[in-house]
């Protein structure tokens, strides 16, 4: 009994040692649910609000930036509308408390402008948040764009 009962204290010790060696585990952003897209004098403008909660409804603290991706798809053949759809990373934000470039931060709201399109596209984005221990959010609500040649004047 005494050697079960050594055993079990010393697993005790261990997980105690690895935890505080470790540390708590970081929570996860809240992910942005708001994504909206525009057009505007030739580009696409995202919108979101800046997240200020994590996961478990806590105060976001160490909120450290946002990477936004994009899919593309040609106007013709049309895309399948079930078929997943392929993103690359457009942008890796950081945040602070002034604007990096090509992002305007507005009452909590982020704004960042997507200036490379082709005509004839369909563009799909979304954004996800992440902390300074590198833990990131969900993926956002998808926004979607259809990128066509501008009527003649």
């Amino acid at each position: 009994m005494i050697k079960k009962s050594s055993a079990g204290i010393q697993t005790i010790l261990i997980t105690l040692i690895f935890s505080l060696v470790i540390g708590p585990k970081s929570l996860a952003p809240k992910a942005v649910n708001d994504l909206k897209a525009n057009i505007r004098e030739r580009k696409v403008l995202l919108h979101w609000t800046i997240p200020d909660r994590n996961t478990d409804r806590s105060k976001l603290t160490n909120l450290a930036g946002f990477k936004v991706f994009r899919s593309k798809a040609p106007f013709e053949p049309k895309p399948c509308p079930n078929c997943p759809k392929s993103f690359e990373e457009l942008a890796d934000i950081e945040y602070r408390d002034s604007s990096p470039k090509n992002v305007s931060i507005v009452k909590k709201t982020m704004e960042f402008a997507d200036k490379n399109l082709r005509y004839r596209t369909i563009y799909t984005y979304k954004v996800l948040s992440y902390n300074s221990d590198g833990i990131f959010s969900e993926d956002s609500n998808h926004a979607e764009i259809s990128w066509d040649v501008p009527p003649l004047s």
